[in-house]
């Protein structure tokens, strides 16, 4: 330094130089960068629509319950728990999430923009643990959206200004998109999803082939697995003192794997021989139509049409479900080829005698008084006397 003096002063005047000018590009250029990105933690709000939910916040108190009608702000890492008695709803930003009854979701992250200038979409990101719910997205003012629902299986990205519905069990999950798009990722494949569309994930599995937004919620219902698979069978004799049991069993009739309902020596006692299948699986909303599929076949009845009452015949399909009112109701519909004595046949439907019929139900969200809820269970059954009938390929669709 004592050697060059002024090659030290030219270097320290230059540093200082460059460093100014460093100091005056970064200021702003951070500041700029800053503003646009800079995002926020927000709140969301739940609230209890039926029955009591449990909230459990990141940090705090601890669960606490939410009984119906209340509601209460929470924050990123809450975890909300629907038990099989209620429902919630959850509002973020001008998003909404409906969470049936047997769900539990996390709040991941949850933010925005800190200012009017920020650049980054809202997000939120969130963890369905189990369960079902609707998601209803809406486009921003300002700002898209970053929306993404994780579950065991995969990661769904759900594009602004759409509806989905989502399912997460143990062994699977699905989407189902009635607007808007998805991505659907999972074991290193992403695949895209329009409206319309449905798919399934299972575990450790690349997302299934996109299908139609049409849901079978029967298993088995073509009965080309055994009875077990879906299906509980059993024999209900009334009161009216009969021991004779009819039997169900799989066949294939031309070609057609089937379940056969058979009675024979029931001496004009009664008998219900059933096919018992549960479902309780509630009604996403953006549904509009419920219709009952199925090819059916009747090639012997003893008693004529529906019996005295029109609740007897050689084979019937019944649903039963809760309303909009929680009430458990029923919808049946009977089959039937010959009814001599003139009974009333009110639910039945008379078809030819030992042919495969199509039939197809109305949309039962239209045909029955009151707008189904849930549906609790199917069954599939002859009744009477003696009778001897077949059913294949029940599907119960919504869609």
């Amino acid at each position: 330094m004592r050697r060059n003096p002024e090659r030290v002063a030219w270097a320290v005047l230059l540093s200082a130089f460059a460093a100014f000018c460093l100091v005056v590009v970064a200021v702003p250029v951070g500041g700029r960068w800053y503003v646009h990105n800079a995002q926020v933690k927000r709140d969301a709000v739940v609230e209890s629509l039926v029955g009591t939910i449990v909230v459990e916040p990141p940090v705090g108190t601890g669960p606490f319950p939410l009984t119906k009608g209340n509601s209460k702000a929470i924050s990123e890492g809450t975890i909300i728990r629907v038990d099989e008695t209620s429902e919630a709803f959850v509002t973020f930003f001008n998003h909404t999430l409906r969470l049936f009854p047997g769900t539990t979701i996390r709040v991941d992250r949850l933010r925005s923009s800190r200012y009017r200038a920020g650049e980054l979409p809202d997000t939120v990101h969130l963890s369905l643990m189990g369960g079902q719910v609707i998601v209803g997205t809406s486009l921003g003012l300002d700002h898209g959206v970053d929306f993404r629902v994780n579950t065991l299986q995969g990661e769904f990205k759900l594009d602004a200004d759409g509806s989905y519905v989502l399912e997460a069990l143990n062994e699977r999950s699905e989407i189902t998109v009635y607007r808007g798009r998805s991505e659907v990722i999972a074991a290193g494949t992403v695949m895209p999803l329009e409206a319309g569309q449905r798919t399934q994930i299972d575990l450790n599995q690349p997302p299934q082939p996109a299908t139609d937004a049409a849901r079978d919620l029967i298993a088995n219902g073509s009965f080309r697995d055994p009875l077990s698979e879906g299906w509980r069978a059993f024999n209900d004799q009334g009161a009216d003192g009969g021991d004779v049991d009819g039997r169900v069993e799989t066949v294939v009739d031309e070609g057609r794997p089937a379940a056969r309902f058979v009675r024979n020596g029931g001496q004009g006692n009664h008998c219900e021989t059933v096919l018992e299948q549960i479902i309780n699986r509630p009604l996403s909303e953006p549904i509009t139509s419920l219709k009952v599929r199925a090819w059916v076949k009747v090639r012997y009845q003893s008693l004529p049409g529906g019996g005295y009452m029109s609740s007897e015949y050689p084979l019937m399909i019944r649903i039963r479900y809760r309303d909009v009112y929680d009430s458990e109701m029923e919808w049946i519909q009977g089959f039937y080829y010959q009814n001599t004595a003139g009974n009333s046949t009110m639910y039945g439907q008379e078809i030819p005698r030992d042919r495969w019929y199509p039939y197809e139900s109305e949309n039962l969200l239209e045909q029955l008084s009151i707008r189904p809820y849930k549906i609790i269970s199917i069954e599939v059954y002859a009744s009477g006397w003696d009778y001897d009938s077949l059913i294949s390929d029940v599907h119960l669709v919504a869609e």
